[in-house]
C-alpha cells in the first residue's frame, strides 16, 4: 500500500471520527468572545492541515517501518517495527489520536461559524 493512499485513508478515518462522535466535546469548550467567521474558517482549515500531517507522519512511519523523532530537550527516540515493536505502534497510535484531537476541533471551528 502506498504511502500516499495510507495518509488519505488515515485522514478520511480521521475527519469522519470527528465529524461523527468528537466534534460535539470539542465545540462544547470552545467559548470565544466574539463572533468571527473569517478567524474561524481559516484556523479550521489550518488544524485540518495539522490533522492531515499528523496523518502522513503516521503512514509514512508505517511504510518504512522506523520511527525517528527529535526533540531539542526530549532527546531522539528512534524505534524500529522490528526491534521495539510495542514503542512504534504506541508512537503511530498517538500521531492518529493527536490528528483526531485536532481534526475535532477544527470541525468545532467550522461549526462555530454558525453560531
Amino acid at each position: 500500500m502506498s504511502t500516499t493512499f495510507m495518509t488519505w485513508l488515515g485522514f478520511a478515518a480521521m475527519v469522519l471520527i470527528a465529524v461523527t462522535f468528537t466534534w460535539r466535546p470539542a465545540y462544547a469548550t470552545l467559548r470565544p468572545p466574539r463572533h468571527r467567521p473569517v478567524a474561524f474558517l481559516f484556523g479550521s482549515l489550518f488544524f485540518m492541515l495539522m490533522a492531515f500531517l499528523c496523518a502522513w507522519m503516521a503512514a509514512s512511519a508505517i511504510n518504512t517501518g522506523h520511527v525517528h523523532l527529535s526533540h531539542h530537550r526530549a532527546g531522539t527516540i528512534d524505534a524500529w517495527r522490528e526491534i521495539e515493536p510495542v514503542t512504534y505502534w504506541l508512537i503511530i497510535v498517538a500521531a492518529y489520536v493527536f490528528g483526531l484531537l485536532i481534526a475535532s476541533y477544527s470541525i468545532a471551528g467550522i461549526a462555530l461559524m454558525n453560531r
